[in-house]
C-alpha cells in the first residue's frame, strides 16, 4: 500500500499553502515528484522563487532508499535520544514504535527556519 504525504509551502504573509509535491513509500523505498499544476501556479503568483529545492525537474520521480534530505531535517535525531525520552515522545504522539513517514504525518514537519510543512491531504 502507497501512503503519501505532500509537501507544501506555507506564506505566512498571505496565510495560503501552496502544494509542492507528494512524498510516497512503497515498498520499502520512497519517492517524490513534484506537482507541475501547483509549482507553476506558485511561479505565476511570484511565489515560487522563495522556495529552494533539491528538486529542480517537474517531470521527474525521484527514487530513494532513504527519506530524502529536505524530510530527513524534519525528523529526530534519535541517537540524541535516550530510551526514556524516545518512548515519552511516541506516547505524547500516539505512536508505537518509531517511523519516519509515522512522524511527519503527526507532526507535519514543522520547523521554525523555514515554510514548508507537510500533510496528508492535497
Amino acid at each position: 500500500m502507497e501512503e503519501y504525504l505532500y509537501l507544501k509551502f506555507y506564506d505566512y504573509k498571505t496565510d495560503k499553502k501552496y502544494l509542492i509535491g507528494a512524498l510516497y513509500r512503497k515498498n520499502g523505498k520512497y519517492y517524490f515528484k513534484m506537482s507541475k499544476q501547483h509549482v507553476e501556479e506558485a511561479i505565476k503568483e511570484g511565489i515560487y522563487s522563495k522556495i529552494i529545492l533539491p528538486f529542480d525537474n517537474l517531470d521527474t520521480i525521484y527514487e530513494s532508499n532513504e527519506i530524502f534530505a529536505i524530510f530527513k531535517i524534519r525528523l529526530p535525531k534519535l541517537e540524541e535520544y535516550s530510551k526514556e525520552e524516545l518512548d515519552l515522545l511516541l506516547k505524547e504522539l500516539d505512536m508505537k514504535e518509531y517511523d519516519e513517514f509515522e512522524y511527519l504525518k503527526k507532526t507535519k514537519g514543522i520547523l521554525m527556519t523555514d515554510h514548508f510543512i507537510v500533510e496528508e491531504e492535497k
